[in-house]
Formats: C-alpha cells, structure tokens, sequence
C-alpha cells in the first residue's frame, strides 16, 4: 500500500515524510521511496509490486497516476498546509526568488490549490505547520494512527527528537559537506530529501520581517479566501505612499 505525503510546498512535507518512513522502516512495515516527480510514478509504482508492503512517497503535485492508485487500491495520505505568508518567505530564502517572479509565475495559487487536492482526499491526514513543527511528538501519534501504528509514548518522544530542528539543521550542514565533496549524485540527499540549504529559519510569522507591506497585503488579497478557510487571519500592517504605489505595480503585474 502506498502512502503519499502531498503536503503544500516549503510547509513540512519532507519532515512528514520522514516521520512516517521511521515507523514503516522501524516496525518492518516497508521502505521510503527518494524523491522522484509526482508525474513518473506510473513508472515507479511498475518496480515495486502489490505485497502489502507499505511504500512511503512523496510528491507536491497530485499526479492522474497517484490518484488512480488512491481510487484503485485506498491507500495512505498526509498533507500539510502552512501560511502562505510564510511560504512565500521560506521559499525567497531558500530559492533565492524575488516577490516579484513568485507573484509573476502566480505560484502562490499553484502551492494553494495544489494543497486543496491533497487535503480534499477521503480519510487525508491534514497537518498544520505550527502545530506540527511545535510538537513533532504528537504528529507522530498522528501519523502511526493513520498506518495503523501504535506508537507508544517513549516511541513518540524519540521520533520527536530526532526531527527537530537542530537534528534537522544538522542533517543539511552534512548535505552541504556532502555537495562541496561532489558526493550527491542529486541536489539533495536520496534518504532524507533534505537539500543542502532545505532549512531556512522554520519561524512562525516570520515573512514580517523580510516581505514588504504591499506584498503582504497583496499575498492577503490572492489568498484570502484560503487564508480564512485554513485559519489565517490578515496581518495588522501599514501601508505608506509608496507601499500604496507599490501595490499598483503588483495588481498591475498579476
């Protein structure tokens, strides 16, 4: 049985996933399958055969092929949604893009609706970022339930500690080592999928430091519908002249 862990881009998903690779590999349940594109899973799905195994995958995008195994065969899935403010932030420091090429390309409508397939999936496991990154215990309470795992107190303290986020931190400094070694046949590690940079600062609220008002409340704008939805409440931000001509340029961009 597969398990899909389709959470919202730069929201937890890799942490998800890892998580829930520990309790499958840890109880002997089956084997995390690295990273490959949600639209070649037709292709993966073909090496690995129906055993009962289950097989932890994960993936932004829910492909056709991924759903058609959801419809066939059931089943496991995980998602995560954070706010898109912060989403937005975490990926400029990590991709190095300008607000601009994210409000450009539209992608905060991509990661949004993308995360709405996944969470609108039958018996989908829904996580939200702050939660999940506060008490990583508890997530993994949660996730076990979903596999049918009972983790146990002691098991869900250890799992805990080992993702949180100066274990995590550590993992991407080796990666980093790893890269300026030449030793990564990809851009990150196959086991853990954490790149060498995948960690930026992880903080709640934090894009109130580094967007601009007028991003914010252009972000508020284009999202707010699913802001309110997911229990994201508007920022109390003040807009001066040339934040407002600032605006402009953005609704005139979008």
């Amino acid at each position: 049985m597969w398990v899909f862990c389709g959470g919202m881009f730069r929201s937890g998903s890799t942490v998800q996933y890892q998580i829930a690779s520990h309790l499958v590999e840890h109880f002997g349940l089956g084997e995390r399958l690295t990273w490959q594109k949600a639209d070649d899973f037709a292709a993966v799905q073909s090496l690995h055969p129906d055993d009962g195994r289950l097989r932890v995958f994960k993936a932004h995008h829910l492909s056709a092929a991924i759903r058609d195994e959801l419809d066939r065969a059931g089943g496991r899935v995980l998602t995560t949604h954070r706010d898109i403010r912060d989403v937005v932030a975490s990926a400029i420091r990590k991709n190095g893009w300008s607000f601009h090429h994210i409000w450009k390309h539209r992608m905060l409508r991509r990661w949004t609706e993308r995360f709405d397939a996944w969470a609108a999936l039958p018996g989908a496991l829904v996580s939200r970022y702050d939660d999940m990154v506060a008490h990583l215990d508890v997530e993994a309470v949660r996730i076990g339930g979903l596999l049918g795992i009972d983790v146990t107190a002691d098991l869900a303290a250890t799992v805990g500690e080992a993702y949180a986020i100066d274990r995590q931190r550590g993992r991407t400094e080796e990666v980093r080592l790893r890269r300026d070694r030449n030793e990564l046949r990809t851009k990150y590690d196959d086991h853990s999928l954490l790149h060498h940079n995948h960690i930026t600062s992880g903080d709640v609220g934090g894009y109130r430091s580094l967007l601009r008002p007028a991003e914010i409340r252009a972000i508020e704008s284009e999202c707010g519908e699913w802001m309110r939805r997911w229990g994201y409440p508007p920022a109390d931000v003040d807009l001066t002249f040339v934040d407002r001509l600032h605006a402009v340029v953005l609704r005139m961009a979008a």
